[in-house]
């Protein structure tokens, strides 16, 4: 979420409350990390957030490492706690 701080300035209400919308199903098992990570990722390509851009978060390990069954997981960890 502090990356959100970031960005969230230049979001309309609407963007706003789709993400936190987003957000809340991400908890409640219903989307995979994925989906927020992307959204907030996509953001910060648009605003061109050079700090954000770099972070580990948005690719925490090659691509060659991601499997469906990961992306499907989603009752693993809350990272959004």
């Amino acid at each position: 979420m502090h990356g959100f701080g970031y960005i969230s300035k230049n979001l309309n209400k609407k963007e706003k409350e789709f993400f936190f919308e987003t957000i809340d199903k991400y908890r409640n098992g219903n989307i995979s990390l994925s989906v927020p990570t992307n959204m907030l990722k996509s953001w910060v390509l648009r605003f061109d957030e050079k700090y954000l851009e770099n972070q580990s978060f948005f690719e925490p390990y090659p691509d060659e490492l991601l499997s469906v069954e990961d992306i499907n997981s989603c009752e693993v960890r809350n990272y959004w706690e």
